[in-house]
């Protein structure tokens, strides 16, 4: 076999290679995207069970932690916290998103506050939307 040849050779082998490893790549970008995508689904889908209970009495509360005593609405929490990082890094995204400031934005902020660990003796906010403004002002 000539030198060209087997360069050839080689040189169809190596493309091929860098085609399969470039599919696996954009295959697992897909599964990334999909995976966000059905998380922030997951946790919008808690944050409005959390906001919009099924329990009259809670529902017309003024007191955000009310809505967090409700046995269901406390597992949904739990779960947002339970994820950590991930529920921070997609809360705060939402906060940057958009110049709300309801019972939802404040539930946010008092789940970003514990995924934190931040002292509650210490509080500073009295809206989510504050909550998010100082966060943004330490953390630039």
């Amino acid at each position: 076999m000539s030198k060209r040849k087997r360069l050839m050779n080689v040189m169809v082998v190596c493309l091929t290679v860098l085609f399969v490893v470039s599919l696996i790549g954009c295959s697992n970008t897909a599964k990334k995207a999909s995976t966000d995508k059905n998380f922030e689904q997951t946790i919008d889908g808690k944050l409005n069970n959390i906001s919009n209970p099924k329990d009259y009495n809670v529902s017309i509360s003024s007191n955000p932690y009310d809505y967090l005593k409700v046995i269901d609405s406390n597992k949904d929490y739990k779960y947002i916290v339970l994820q950590g990082e991930k529920s921070l890094n997609y809360i705060l995204n939402k906060f940057a998103d958009n110049n709300k400031n309801g019972l939802e934005e404040y539930i946010m902020a008092i789940a970003c506050s514990e995924i934190l660990k931040e002292n509650p003796a210490t509080k500073k906010w009295v809206s989510g939307r504050e909550w998010y403004d100082n966060y943004v002002k330490a953390h630039k």
